[in-house]
């Protein structure tokens, strides 16, 4: 149901982190009730989990979820070079998503949100005509016209390969361990830079 729901808002999560959630929720709900976790569940009802992802989804909301990002306005300028770093990013992310073996539904889905932002971004370049940077206060260069929202989806979605690499070890096949750190750092550098774009700096 929880799966479901975030769905509607253009979310995903893994079968086994939806089940962690809800575990989550019960255990919070029979611990302040003070009941066991067997009644705690039945108040988790239906109506209760499309809250909980609507949740999760206002916390979100400056990615616009389930929102066609593409027709919203575009007013982050970003350089060419950031741009080209996201997009590097973005395919290195499914590289290492691939790698994964445990849940193969949410690496599909992954990877497909993926491929998506990267399909947004195309899209976007090549609809519009790159800007010099006398359009765009303080920013050498050219830059390229993005929907915000479309900037911090890119963002999270580098964010979270970062977190797999720096707490969970996870690397793509052929990937040196060795240089786990400097992965996750280069993931890091450039959500913050969507970010920082996004915000129309």
């Amino acid at each position: 149901m929880l799966l479901a729901a975030l769905d509607e808002y253009g979310m995903s999560a893994s079968a086994v982190s939806a089940a962690e959630l809800i575990q989550e929720r019960v255990q919070w709900i029979a611990a302040h009730m003070r009941v066991t976790p067997a009644t705690a569940r039945r108040y988790l009802t239906d109506k209760a989990v499309r809250d909980l992802a609507r949740t999760m989804a206002v916390t979100v909301a400056d990615e616009a979820p389930g929102a066609d990002v593409l027709a919203s306005p575009r007013t982050a300028a970003v350089p060419v070079p950031v741009l080209g770093r996201c997009i590097a990013g973005l395919a290195e992310a499914i590289v290492l998503r691939l790698a994964e073996r445990d849940d193969l539904d949410h690496v599909r889905t992954t990877t497909a949100q993926l491929a998506q932002a990267l399909s947004a971004l195309g899209q976007v370049i090549a609809g519009g005509q790159p800007s010099t940077g006398d359009t765009a206060a303080g920013i050498a260069g050219p830059v390229v016209l993005l929907p915000p929202a479309l900037l911090n989806r890119v963002a999270r979605y580098l964010e979270a390969p970062a977190a797999l690499v720096r707490n969970e070890g996870a690397v793509p096949d052929g990937f040196d361990p060795a240089h786990a750190a400097q992965l996750a750092g280069t993931f890091e550098a450039d959500a913050m830079a969507a970010r920082y774009y996004s915000d129309g700096a």
